[in-house]
């Protein structure tokens, strides 16, 4: 079945690149907005960075009432009381700035924990159209690296942004207060910083959004690779899977040595900046002392606040940078948050009631990418109680057929209904709970036996379980094994066999009692006899249940109550068996390809014919 996804459409993919254009400011604005369900804590923080910043430009003030108080006029008492409020001072400081640092972090867990949380649900609802065109490493990526970006802000960058601002802002009103001249150089050098913040920002911020969906890359190789390995070392293609990550990883680090390169810019221009900003401050301040315009302790209350304004100016490009960061990663995350899911309950839903099973399609059509139908206007009932067997060429549509029923995806036209209810309009959730699905791939957790069967119905007993187990011809074997029940099946199901799983997978669907039951190739990957198995326990379960096979071996959907061919996306033959081989139509020119010699439909047959004269014998 093809997997492509309307690529025009922004509600079901990624786009794969970052939204460079909209403005840094509006991402991290929208990012500041998660902090409302923390607004006091993070209040609290505000208010604590006000205190420090004050405490820290406290000082100068005291240099300034030293150098003209206390040493002019040779009151050494008082000088010891500046000295133990400077002290005093630096030790509440400290105190702040560690408490303020304790609560930023912890609203910043808790911001980034809501975040995550609302990704991974939201992920949860995305309609398999989203994941048919997403790769899973740049999904994790962005769950999990992009997500620890934005906490770095939240714990780290904001507070250092504020507390920087703060600083810059208290001293301007200081140094105005005390001389509007001294200011006046002050103010001189703030349109240079604005312009080189705004360059170096203009220049950075695409570096990183190209960063980060190059990290997205690099993990998506890994997961691949690791997922893979048996399928790489198979076909011995190590050394291309090493080529390849090297390339991904090359590109990655040729971008963060390019962020570094034009990082490394920003600071020489600051420093020139403040050896330039320092050298005015001393001649003009000085000429000013000298004609005793200023007191010498206003000059060096203004040189010592230079020293002071070092910090938050160098600072500055960092916290571009890791803004820059943030924003990047912010709208990586934006990006998933606002991709509306295909399929949805509508406002009217309602919970489908219990019924007996009766499906119906009515003209059905779907595409995966506009003006490509995968199904030209299919139509079929399955009354309750039946088997009805889909067969055909691969890429004929039976897969995306038996996926509209749970509504993986939406149909572009037509109506499916399920007891007469259309399924559009009961809640999808309730409509899924009717339905098992037994997938040819079949996906187990790497937890145990038990688990994996009560996955679908966590609240079901032990011997619910059991009962489920024996049904779907597993339970021997689950008995036989070192923990029983509790035996762990290893990542992916690893630990056993295609046919164990199908039969495990079976069971997990058994437990939920499902009235609509789908098998998507269940005996497709495993060898004769253990599809024999599986027969076995798919002729106990299929009574009263209405079900849908897809099989590629034809001699397995013989005793179904209807067969639909399907070819391009239509019903071109339907009918029971024997009446669509005397037919002589496409389903009995497949089924005689498939009875060729040496195949397993024909070593079947001789088998049942063996196995009838000596029951006759």
């Amino acid at each position: 079945m093809s997997k492509e996804s309307k690529k025009g459409d922004p509600r079901r993919r990624l786009g794969g690149r970052g939204r460079e254009d909209r403005p840094a400011w509006k991402v991290l604005l929208r990012l500041l907005g998660r902090l409302r369900p923390h607004w006091l804590k993070a209040a609290a923080v505000a208010f604590g960075a006000l205190l420090s910043t004050g405490l820290g430009l406290l000082p100068p003030w005291l240099i300034r009432l030293g150098i003209d108080q206390a040493l002019k006029g040779g009151k050494w008492g008082f000088l010891w009381i500046l000295a133990g409020v400077m002290v005093g001072s630096s030790l509440l400081k400290g105190g702040l700035d560690f408490v303020n640092r304790y609560v930023a972090e912890y609203v910043a867990q808790g911001v980034i924990h809501d975040l995550r949380q609302s990704l991974y649900a939201h992920l949860n609802r995305l309609s398999f159209s989203f994941y048919d065109s997403s790769r899973t490493g740049d999904i994790m990526s962005r769950v999990t690296h992009d997500a620890d970006r934005l906490r770095r802000f939240f714990s780290f960058i904001s507070l250092n942004i504020l507390s920087n601002l703060l600083t810059i802002v208290g001293i301007f009103v200081a140094v105005f207060l005390w001389e509007p001249r001294l200011a006046l150089l002050y103010l001189v050098m703030i349109p240079l910083m604005v312009h080189a913040m705004r360059t170096y920002a203009v220049r950075v911020r695409p570096l990183f959004g190209r960063a980060r969906r190059q990290f997205g890359e690099l993990t998506t190789r890994v997961q691949e690779a690791f997922s893979g390995i048996k399928t790489i070392r198979l076909f011995g293609r190590e050394d291309w899977a090493q080529e390849t990550f090297e390339r991904e990883n090359d590109a990655y680090v040729e971008t963060n040595v390019e962020v570094a390169r034009v990082s490394a810019r920003w600071m020489p221009y600051v420093n020139f900046l403040l050896g330039l900003f320092t050298a005015l401050v001393v001649w003009y301040g000085g000429r000013l002392a000298i004609s005793e315009a200023v007191s010498l302790g206003t000059l060096g209350g203004f040189i010592s606040y230079i020293g002071t304004l070092m910090r938050p100016i160098r600072q500055t490009g960092m916290m571009i940078s890791f803004s820059s960061q943030a924003a990047a990663a912010a709208e990586r995350i934006f990006e998933v948050l606002e991709i509306e899911p295909e399929v949805k309950d509508a406002p009217d839903a309602y919970e489908l009631p219990p019924g007996k099973g009766r499906v119906e399609y009515r003209d059905v059509r779907f595409s995966y990418e506009e003006g490509k139908e995968v199904l030209k206007g299919v139509n079929l009932t399955a009354e309750p109680g039946e088997t009805v067997a889909l067969v055909g060429p691969s890429g004929a549509g039976k897969t995306t057929l038996i996926h509209l029923l749970p509504r993986f995806y939406e149909y572009d036209a037509g109506k499916i209904t399920v007891d007469d209810h259309d399924i559009k309009n009961v809640t999808v959730d309730s409509l899924r709970k009717r339905i098992g699905i037994v997938l040819q791939e079949t996906f187990l957790f790497a937890s145990s036996i038990r688990e994996n069967i009560s996955y679908g119905a966590p609240e079901a007993s032990i011997e619910e379980i059991v009962s489920a187990a024996k049904r779907a011809k597993i339970h021997q074997f689950i008995e036989s094994s070192p923990l029983g029940y509790e035996t762990p099946v290893g990542e992916r199901g690893v630990d056993l066999s295609g046919g164990q799983r199908q039969r495990l997978a079976l069971a997990r669907v058994l437990l939920t009692d499902p009235e609509i039951l789908i098998l998507d190739e269940p005996t497709s990957s495993v060898d004769v006899e253990t599809e024999e198995r599986i027969q076995a326990a798919l002729a106990e379960v299929l009574a009263d249940r209405t079900t849908f096979i897809i099989a590629h071996r034809l001699w397995t959907v013989r005793q179904a109550d209807q067969i639909l061919v399907m070819d391009e996306g239509e019903i071109v033959e339907r009918g029971t068996h024997e009446g669509l081989l005397e037919a002589e139509g496409f389903y009995s020119e497949i089924y005689r390809e498939a009875l060729g010699p040496g195949s397993e439909a024909q070593n079947h047959s001789q088998r049942e014919r063996r196995e009838r004269e000596e029951g006759k014998g």
